[in-house]
């Protein structure tokens, strides 16, 4: 009250009387008015609240938690035998690549070439 109504400057009070009936005036209203609010749209928007709390703890709880479990236990499974091909398949295919290509030696040579320009007529 003091920092938004009241008045600015010390010497420009009005009455004693006149400045305590509008402090309790502006701080009545406002509580009588937070709880009018309060009441009116507080409480269905808790009851709102409360609603989707509740359905998201129920979803989360009932549908979520075990989707995730039995996805995980999937990819687990899923994991076992995607490793058991890549032992039996790929791994000895580029282990022949690699034996394969491991006898193959490059040599490099520094060699200077010159080149000669003749001009055909």
């Amino acid at each position: 009250f003091f920092n938004v109504i009241a008045e600015p400057d010390t010497s420009a009070y009005n009455f004693a009387v006149l400045h305590e009936v509008s402090e309790k005036v502006y701080q009545y209203s406002k509580l009588g008015i937070y709880r009018l609010l309060a009441v009116l749209i507080g409480l269905p928007l808790m009851l709102c609240w409360g609603i989707i709390f509740g359905a998201y703890t129920f979803f989360m709880i009932w549908i979520v938690a075990p989707s995730r479990r039995l996805s995980q236990s999937l990819i687990a499974e899923c994991g076992i035998h995607i490793q058991t091909i890549s032992d039996a398949v790929v791994a000895p295919l580029y282990r022949s690549f690699g034996q394969v290509f491991s006898s193959v030696r490059i040599n490099l040579l520094n060699q200077t070439v010159e080149t000669t320009k003749t001009i055909q007529v």
